[in-house]
């Protein structure tokens, strides 16, 4: 089955999407991406992806070549073409080619890819996830930037301790996921970081969420002692919802199920994802 995907103003099939070998997404690892997928085929909270990619690509001095309306069109069109139930939509822009390999010269580049989303196994919903930390924060976290080189390079780590997530803790605190934004439960209170991550989409649409249900929710930076001695911990993505956390470097967390206050969230969480 053919594949299409927008590029550099064009809509083609994937195996035409030519990357220049100078082009500083490659040569640097300069760039910023954003990741959202489908609901009921529609684009999910395509607005806010919008305003996130901005963001990032101002954080780099980089422009995105298409308005908000052109990008929500071309989406609409692509997904007509790749036919999927439910898809993933990622877009990227790079700094493009550089004569020098440093200087951002205006050509950049930018592509949309439409994959077909796959949903995570229902007993991680059921059972929790086990999860590993390790110590390192991300440049430019306000930023979706391409740079991953940590995580690749502990997936073999990762996939040993047989862990679905790599959690960053820095100086004493507790961040972020690789993937994903983190919260914990404490003394009945929900408590997700607030400094030095990336403001994920679906973290904010569950701190509005959990607010309209009256849970108490407090932004505040999370110690490494907190996180292990929590009652709950969840992860939150758009490629996962909402994602409970059993275990945590081969330490339980609660009882080692998922507790009643992310039970809660998954509900609400489902019952907006229904009716959007």
């Amino acid at each position: 089955m053919r594949q299409y995907g927008y590029f550099n103003g064009k809509i083609i099939t994937n195996d035409k999407i030519k990357i220049s070998p100078y082009d500083i997404g490659l040569l640097r690892g300069y760039g910023v991406f954003d990741v959202m997928r489908t609901r009921n085929g529609k684009p999910f909270l395509l607005a806010k992806h919008w305003e996130r990619l901005q963001n990032s690509a101002q954080e780099l001095n980089l422009k995105i070549p298409i308005l908000e309306k052109e990008f929500a069109k071309i989406i609409r069109k692509l997904l007509e073409k790749n036919k999927f139930q439910e898809s993933t939509i990622r877009t990227v822009l790079t700094g493009g080619e550089s004569s020098n390999g440093f200087s951002l010269e205006g050509k950049f580049t930018f592509f949309i890819l439409i994959e077909q989303f796959n949903s995570l196994p229902k007993k991680y919903l059921r059972e929790g996830v086990k999860v590993i930390t390790t110590n390192f924060h991300r440049n430019f976290p306000q930023a979706k930037i391409t740079n991953h080189l940590l995580a690749i390079k502990m997936q073999k780590e990762r996939i040993r301790k047989k862990a679905y997530e790599i959690i960053y803790t820095y100086k004493n605190l507790a961040l972020e996921a690789t993937t994903s934004n983190l919260f914990i439960v404490r003394n009945d209170k929900i408590i997700t970081a607030k400094e030095g991550i990336l403001p994920g989409i679906t973290r904010g649409l569950v701190l509005d969420l959990a607010k309209r249900e009256g849970l108490l929710v407090i932004e505040k930076n999370i110690s490494v002692r907190n996180l292990f001695s929590a009652q709950e911990v969840f992860l939150t993505a758009s490629s996962k919802d909402i994602l409970p956390v059993r275990e945590i470097d081969g330490k339980k967390v609660g009882d080692g199920q998922p507790g009643e206050k992310t039970k809660i969230l998954i509900e609400t969480f489902q019952k907006f994802v229904k009716n959007y």
